[in-house]
């Protein structure tokens, strides 16, 4: 059943460079999901791109009929695991899978227990991110207080999680995080000082957000939505 709801909180956001594919716009794009619409945000002028929200089904054509009346629980660009972007619905076993190259939803869907294979990711209840630190890939899926990670291989898919995991979320995020958010993110700012961090991984937890630095892997601090993005509008 779809209990769609009003409110500023994504249930799902996305990062993905769409360059080399037929997709016509500027490379870097960030999005943002809630029920049936979706935002994009302007990665350069760090504002909201005019005529949004969309509905998703006019942006993300065959996205909506995957799992009809299910909001997105989760999406993650993968370069290394064949540039594809996953979508992740509530309480399903099965992944959408996005060609990043052509620009269009794949026939087929893929088991979650093949792409992240953990307890943690079984019913499809989790928060996926993907992070790229440059000399590597990382996913990782929080749920409940705890999370794992997987260390991506380029063109392989992970056997198993990596070593030493599943952890606890305040363990591993201390200062910042102790509990699942809704959705996570991570994104490479593209016109901020070169004397300032540039790539940051945001927390969303409902209508609030934590901003975390990727670099010293600390947690920068805690705003809730309106105020943190100028002009983020309310999802129907």
């Amino acid at each position: 059943m779809n209990t769609a709801s009003a409110g500023f909180g994504p249930s799902a956001a996305l990062y993905v460079d769409w360059t080399g594919s037929s997709k016509d716009e500027p490379p870097y794009a960030l999005y943002f999901f809630r029920n049936n619409q979706y935002i994009r945000w302007d990665i350069d002028r760090e504002q909201l791109y005019p005529g949004y929200p969309r509905n998703i089904a006019d942006g993300w054509p065959g996205l909506s009929e995957v799992a009809p009346g299910i909001p997105l629980s989760g999406a993650m660009s993968v370069p290394g695991w064949n540039n594809k972007i996953y979508f992740f619905f509530r309480g399903q076993t099965k992944a959408a899978v996005w060609d990043v190259e052509s620009n269009t939803l794949e026939p087929s869907r893929i088991e979650i227990a093949a792409l992240m294979p953990s307890h943690l990711t079984e019913d499809g209840h989790f928060a996926p991110v993907h992070v790229d630190r440059g000399d590597r890939q990382t996913v990782y899926a929080f749920r409940g207080d705890a999370y794992t990670r997987f260390t991506v291989t380029e063109g392989k898919l992970p056997e198993r999680e990596d070593e030493g995991y599943p952890r606890k979320i305040g363990d591993g995020w201390t200062g910042g995080l102790s509990v699942m958010p809704t959705c996570a993110v991570s994104v490479r700012w593209t016109t901020r000082s070169s004397s300032l961090p540039s790539h940051k991984l945001y927390f969303f937890l409902g209508d609030l957000y934590t901003r975390w630095d990727i670099d010293s892997h600390s947690n920068n601090y805690r705003l809730d939505i309106p105020s943190g993005w100028k002009g983020w509008p309310e999802f129907g």
